[in-house]
């Protein structure tokens, strides 16, 4: 049996939400590739990039934080970073709590690169802002949902989501509760990349 079986589809639904599931993969790819192409940049050290410039712990700019973050090993991590630190688009600093290890940012190049490639989703934000406020909070549960199963089951590694924190309490489906905020939370104040995330559930 498999979810790419047509014939799978006409009775299972399952197998239809793979299906379909893998087209919106694709389209992410290929916005992804199109766009690191146009800068002589692979894929992965475009989201390296991007990655660095939003995400300010130094916990995060490790090598080994960032491999475990895109589910690739080190050495593929750390020759990606080579690479950009050889075009100048980033520079390493010391680590002041490990010194077995560097920290990496932009410099002003890297900066003014990442700002012109980070919004190569535009054709698929597009796409989802035609959706109505009703089935995108349907879209957005669903999703959230999934993510939150499959990092339990141990094929998403790193998630900073509001169901894995150790603030958050709720039962994933009607109630959402923030211990941090103090607050009851709707779907649409949910969060997939939160800064102040705990670990501990």
């Amino acid at each position: 049996m498999s979810a790419f079986d047509p014939e799978r589809h006409i009775t299972n639904v399952d197998y239809k939400i793979v299906a379909a599931l893998e087209k919106i993969s694709e389209v992410f790819r290929v916005l992804l590739w199109t766009e690191a192409k146009e800068h002589k940049l692979s894929p992965i050290q475009m989201q390296l990039l991007i990655f660095i410039k939003y995400h300010n712990s130094d916990k995060q700019r490790r090598i080994a934080a960032m491999a475990r973050e895109f589910n690739l090993t080190k050495a593929t991590i750390s020759d990606s970073i080579k690479v950009l630190e050889q075009k100048g688009l980033i520079q390493r600093s010391d680590d002041a709590l490990d010194s077995r290890s560097f920290n990496f940012s932009l410099t002003d190049q890297g900066m003014k690169l990442t700002g012109m490639i980070e919004n190569f989703t535009l054709p698929l934000d597009g796409a989802i802002a035609t959706l109505s406020p009703l089935q995108k909070e349907q879209f957005l549960a669903a999703v959230l949902d999934l993510i939150y199963r499959l990092n339990q089951n141990g094929i998403i590694s790193t998630q900073r989501m509001c169901y894995t924190c150790f603030y958050y309490s709720g039962d994933r489906q009607q109630t959402h509760y923030c211990h941090l905020m103090q607050k009851a939370l709707v779907i649409d104040e949910l969060r997939i990349e939160c800064p102040e995330h705990k670990t501990g559930k």
